[in-house]
C-alpha cells in the first residue's frame, strides 16, 4: 500500500535530511525498491509458480502468471508481432529477475532526474522512466520473443518542423500513431495476456468461474487502429467512444470497467508523454513554443500526463496480483 506521507515526512525532517530524499521516499515507484534486487525478485517469482514435486500448484498466486496454454490462447490475435512465452523454468524465473529489477532501477533513476531537470528534456526522461517500468511489469508476467526490429512502438510525425508553431499546430498538426512492432503494442499484449484488459487490447479474456478454462472474446474496435491528432489523444472522451461503438460497451460486460479504463488512461499518458519526448528531440521550435505556454495550453495535459506515468501507474500495479503479494512490504515465505 502506499505510505503514510506524513508519517515519512516526519521521520525525514527528524533526520535533517534533504528534500531530495524526501521526494524519493514519497515517490510510488519506492515501494518496489525491494525488487531493484534480482535475488528478490527471482525468490518472489519463483514462491508465485511454485509446484510441489507432483507438479501441481500449490501457490494461491500461480494463477496470476499467465501459462503458457494460456498464451496459446492469444497467439496471432494481438496488436504486437512479437511472441509471448510464459515464464517456468529455473533459467527463465532467473532471466526474469536479472532483467526486471535492472529495468526497475533504470526506472527509479529517470523519474528522479526528471524532478530536477529543465522543461526542454524533462518529456524524454519521464517517457523512458515509464516505458523501464513497463518493463518491469511486462516481463515478470510473460518472457518477450523478439520477432521484427526493436523500437518503441510508437511513431509521431507533424507538418512541419514548428517554426510556425501556434494554438493548432500541436493539436491538429501533430498526429501519434501506435505500430505492430516495437515496445508498446508488446506492452499492451502483454498486459492483456496477463488479465490487464484495456481499450486498446484486440482481445480479453473470459471464463465464469476461477476453475473454468479461459475463452477469447475479441474487441470488435480497439483503440487507435489510425493516427490520432494530439489534441485527440489529450480530450478522448471515453462515454462518446462507447456510444459511437456500442459494441465495445457490450464487451466490456463482465470486467471491470473502472480498472480497464484507469489502465487505459494511463497508457494514454504513456502516449502523450512519448509525444512531447519526440517533439522535445526532433520538433525543438514546437516545443519550445509549448513549454513557453503562450500560444497553447497543451503543456497542462503534459504536465498532468507526467505525474500519471510516474506516480499513477506505480500505484495501479501496486496492489495488482501478483504484486501486491510477491513483491509487497514483506518477502513471501517459501
Amino acid at each position: 500500500m502506499p505510505r503514510n506521507p506524513s508519517t515519512i515526512t516526519s521521520k525525514i525532517l527528524a533526520q535533517n535530511v534533504g528534500s531530495n530524499a524526501i521526494r524519493r521516499a514519497l515517490s510510488p515507484i519506492s515501494n518496489y525498491s525491494r525488487c531493484e534486487s534480482a535475488a528478490f525478485v527471482r525468490r518472489a517469482l519463483t514462491h508465485a509458480i511454485k509446484k510441489d514435486v507432483s507438479g501441481v500448484e500449490i501457490s494461491p498466486y500461480a494463477d496470476f502468471i499467465p501459462k503458457q496454454t494460456t498464451i496459446l490462447l492469444g497467439e496471432s490475435r494481438g496488436r504486437s508481432q512479437n511472441g509471448l512465452e510464459a515464464i517456468e523454468t529455473e533459467e527463465q524465473i532467473n532471466n526474469a529477475a536479472v532483467e526486471t529489477s535492472a529495468q526497475l532501477k533504470k526506472s527509479r533513476y529517470f523519474f528522479e532526474l526528471a524532478n530536477v531537470v529543465t522543461e526542454e528534456i524533462k518529456p524524454i526522461l519521464y517517457y523512458y522512466g515509464a516505458m523501464y517500468f513497463l518493463d518491469f511489469i511486462c516481463l515478470n508476467m510473460v518472457r518477450r520473443r523478439l520477432i521484427g526490429s526493436r523500437g518503441h512502438g510508437l511513431s509521431v510525425s507533424n507538418d512541419s518542423e514548428g517554426w510556425d508553431f501556434d494554438k493548432n499546430w500541436s493539436r491538429n498538426k501533430c498526429k501519434v500513431q501506435i505500430g505492430s512492432s516495437g515496445d508498446f503494442p508488446f506492452y499492451i499484449d502483454a498486459l492483456t495476456i496477463s488479465g490487464w484488459t484495456t481499450l486498446f487490447s484486440q482481445f480479453r479474456l473470459h471464463r465464469e468461474t476461477m476453475d473454468d478454462p479461459y475463452i477469447i472474446m475479441n474487441n470488435p474496435n480497439p483503440l487507435f487502429q489510425e493516427k490520432i491528432s494530439l489534441d485527440f489523444l489529450c480530450n478522448f472522451n471515453k462515454d462518446k467512444y462507447l456510444t459511437d461503438y456500442p459494441e465495445v460497451k457490450q464487451w466490456l460486460i463482465g470486467k471491470d470497467e473502472g480498472s480497464i479504463w484507469k489502465l487505459t488512461g494511463l497508457l494514454m499518458d504513456v502516449m502523450v508523454v512519448y509525444v512531447a519526448s519526440s517533439l522535445a528531440r526532433y520538433y525543438t521550435p514546437a516545443w519550445i513554443g509549448i513549454i513557453e505556454a503562450n500560444k497553447s495550453d497543451i503543456y497542462n495535459d503534459i504536465r498532468s500526463a507526467y505525474q500519471s506515468v510516474s506516480e499513477g501507474l506505480p500505484l495501479f500495479f501496486e496492489d495488482e496480483h501478483p504484486f501486491d503479494y510477491s513483491y509487497g512490504t514483506r518477502i513471501p515465505p517459501y
